[in-house]
């Protein structure tokens, strides 16, 4: 009987596949009308993962049926101009694809819905994947997550992308603002429709830079709740985003643009607080459209998104004008990855290229996994996760960059004459929200070593070989050499042994001096690496992989 079963379920299952693959199938769902399956296969070759098994691989083409009249869409620009089909609903369609579990009974009940930047896919690096695959070490899959990539973006030409309708007036311009509503409603459909290609209890979005902007901007005007008035996202990671938002919802919007200087607009952080520009109170998340329906939210960011780019990471914890640490909701938790960059470099450590110091590989994923399991941790068990960890100005470890006590390293650029650019215009207030007022550039406070002493304090920043920056000054050969290079940080290694370090006057202690050999130094990173484990800041099973990484570090530098 169970094997009739089994050879039943089988059966069911190829015939569905077998529909799906050649059909357009319909929904009875008003925002996602139909799914369009163009292939289906296994994932990684039918690799298996832990208890989890094997993964499929889907990849389509979603239609969506927009409703101009209900007041959710109306923050569109230009929907008012929207060509209407027979039912007077705006019609569109997007790329999408998936990696499931095969039996979704083995998975862990969360898709992460990843808002992909430039058509990209980018979740996959939480499995910290090598050059030839994006498999890596399978850690979502081995948690059991489901894997949902959303096109959104129109002014691409390749990757994941999205087709809006243009306006009807004499210009035809596409109504971009609308790939906002695209990620509302795949998340609506996968988590309430019965008709759903796949299901999931809770959802999580993560974004990363560019598509990191883009979730704030999607809080800020309000598209978590959906056209029913439910909660879309439980969780959500805007990563390496700053305090700044996107260029979407904007008539001849431009959301490709690396947004360096032009993207940081008032309201900066979640809670409305009164700025002292405008003479508005007004939050990310505290505004009449945004208030309902709220995910819990880790905000990760790097020390480039408090160094350079108008970002201003700070703002997201501090008053408008940077005068003031504030209290975050109580749904909001912020991470500061102490010594890192805005995308690891490459290790080992290569020579200086854009910048005139060698880019920064200070591997922050370790952190953004362990965060990754808390915040799944926060959506379905309601476990409190790790505290909050950033600069701060009320223990100066947040301070302007002419207060911060770098080392006087021979040959490394100064760090003052600085500023954070000036704020982008916000349509929806008065007086554009202040725009073209000067940001304020708050940076994080610095070791003896030149380190960051605030935030997640990754082992190798705890027991050091090197000084890791969030800045690094363009090569002369690439740019002015007195202006950071967008993104990138610096490594700069300690001194093999004291005689090197006297000859190039470094005044950092050289390595031989820190430590009495390499189990020493293997010594102090395995326990600052448990300390990280004890307070959920790194997962247990990521321990042998930064003991392992550190050793080669000393490897390179010491033989």
């Amino acid at each position: 009987m169970n094997i009739f079963k089994k050879h039943s379920q089988f059966i069911r299952e190829l015939l569905l596949l077998t529909f799906s693959w050649f059909c357009l199938v319909s929904f009875a769902t008003a925002e996602v009308s139909s799914f369009e399956v163009t292939s289906r296969q296994p994932y990684a070759g039918g690799m298996t993962f832990g208890d989890v098994g094997a993964y499929e691989e889907i990849i389509g083409r979603i239609h969506y049926e927009i409703d101009p009249a209900n007041p959710l869409n109306q923050v569109i620009v230009d929907l008012e101009l929207a060509p209407l089909n027979a039912r007077g609903m705006l019609e569109l369609s997007g790329d999408v694809e998936i990696i499931a579990p095969v039996n979704p009974n083995n998975g862990n009940g969360v898709a992460i819905i990843d808002i992909p930047n430039r058509g990209n896919r980018i979740s996959l690096r939480f499995n910290k994947p090598d050059s030839s695959d994006s498999v890596g070490d399978g850690f979502l899959m081995n948690q059991g997550y489901t894997l949902v990539w959303v096109g959104w973006e129109y002014d691409i030409d390749r990757g994941l992308t999205i087709d809006v309708p243009l306006t009807v007036d004499n210009e035809s311009m596409p109504i971009a603002g609308l790939g906002f509503a695209a990620v509302r409603d795949v998340g609506s459909w996968i988590k309430y429709s019965s008709d759903a290609l796949i299901s999931a209890e809770h959802l999580i979005s993560f974004g990363l830079s560019q598509s990191g902007r883009y979730l704030r901007n999607y809080l800020y005007l309000g598209f978590n709740t959906d056209e029913s008035g439910r909660k879309v996202y439980d969780g959500m990671i805007p990563h390496i985003a700053g305090s700044s938002k996107i260029d979407l919802n904007r008539r001849g919007a431009e959301p490709v643009s690396q947004g360096q200087y032009i993207e940081t607009s008032y309201p900066f952080a979640d809670a409305a607080y009164m700025d002292p520009v405008t003479g508005l109170s007004e939050g990310l998340l505290e505004n009449t459209r945004a208030s309902q329906n709220q995910p819990r939210i880790f905000y990760t960011n790097s020390a480039v998104e408090y160094w350079g780019g108008g970002r201003v990471a700070a703002l997201v914890h501090t008053s408008p004008d940077g005068s003031r640490d504030l209290t975050l909701p109580e749904n909001v938790r912020f991470y500061f990855l102490a010594g890192t960059q805005h995308g690891p470099a490459p290790f080992p450590p290569e020579g200086p290229g854009n910048g005139q110091l060698s880019n920064n590989p200070l591997d922050y994923w370790w952190h953004m996994r362990a965060l990754l399991v808390a915040l799944t941790d926060w959506v379905t068990n309601d476990l409190a996760p790790p505290a909050s960890a950033h600069p701060a100005l009320a223990d100066s470890t947040l301070v302007r960059p002419d207060q911060v006590n770098f080392p006087a390293i021979p040959g490394v650029h100064t760090l003052a004459n600085l500023d954070a650019g000036y704020r982008a215009d916000n349509p929806l207030l008065e007086n554009q929200g202040g725009a073209g007022a000067a940001l304020p550039l708050l940076v994080p406070q610095v070791d003896q070593n030149g380190n960051d002493m605030s935030g997640l304090l990754h082992p190798e920043l705890k027991v050091p070989l090197a000084t890791y920056t969030g800045w690094n000054f363009s090569n002369p050969e690439r740019g002015d050499p007195d202006r950071l290079f967008p993104l990138a940080g610096s490594y700069i290694a300690f001194a093999p042994t004291r005689e090197a370090r006297e000859s190039l006057n470094d005044p950092r202690p050289s390595i031989e001096e820190r430590y009495t050999g390499k189990q020493d130094f293997i010594n102090k990173i395995t326990i600052a690496t448990q300390e990280s484990i004890d307070v959920r800041y790194i997962l247990a099973s990521d321990k042998a992989g930064i003991i392992e990484r550190a050793s080669q570090h000393w490897d390179l530098l010491m033989d």
